[in-house]
């Protein structure tokens, strides 16, 4: 009952920011929404490259289990180590123009969710939420835009939770 409940709650603020943070890469290229709009296929790359460009948790903090040299440093046991897979989803050693959304770009395994047996455990059923409130919102809301008169949204946050500052949208 208890993980349940835990799994639930802890889904929910990181999947909101992240359809926040697709929407706003989106709606910020309209060729980019228009592609998507024109070919659905393409929404889960969008959020997988709203996942690589800028995950909603950037980082995390992990535990060293035992004393381990890494890049020349020793790091002993029970050391607190915060891991910014942020950086490591921007590192111009592996991808191009790491600094942009760029929806044609071809897929390579990114960080934003973890990996492995770090890999976030609601990751494919908070995508499967982004894509079909993203279908949703464009079977409703073809004409979406971002709303000129107002200040343009931007990602803001820290290093622990990122998300669009707003999404003022006009709906026709």
């Amino acid at each position: 009952g208890h993980r349940l409940f835990a799994l639930l709650l802890a889904g929910g603020g990181t999947t909101w920011r992240q359809l926040g943070i697709v929407l706003f890469a989106l709606l910020s290229n309209p060729a980019y929404f228009d592609a998507v709009k024109a070919d659905r296929s393409l929404i889960e790359p969008a959020i997988e490259e709203s996942l690589r460009w800028n995950p909603t948790n950037p980082t995390f903090s992990r535990v060293a289990v035992n004393d381990v040299e890494l890049g020349g440093v020793l790091i002993p046991k029970g050391a607190v180590l915060d891991i910014c897979l942020g950086a490591a989803n921007r590192d111009p050693a592996r991808w191009d123009n790491p600094d942009a959304f760029d929806l044609n770009r071809p897929f390579q395994q990114h960080l934003g969710t973890g990996i492995g047996a770090h890999m976030c455990l609601g990751r494919f059923v908070a995508q499967a939420e982004m894509a079909v409130t993203i279908n949703r919102l464009l079977d409703h809301f073809p004409n979406m835009r971002l709303d000129p008169a107002v200040e343009t949204p931007c990602i803001t946050g820290g290093l622990e939770q990122r998300g669009v500052s707003s999404l003022p949208v006009l709906l026709s």
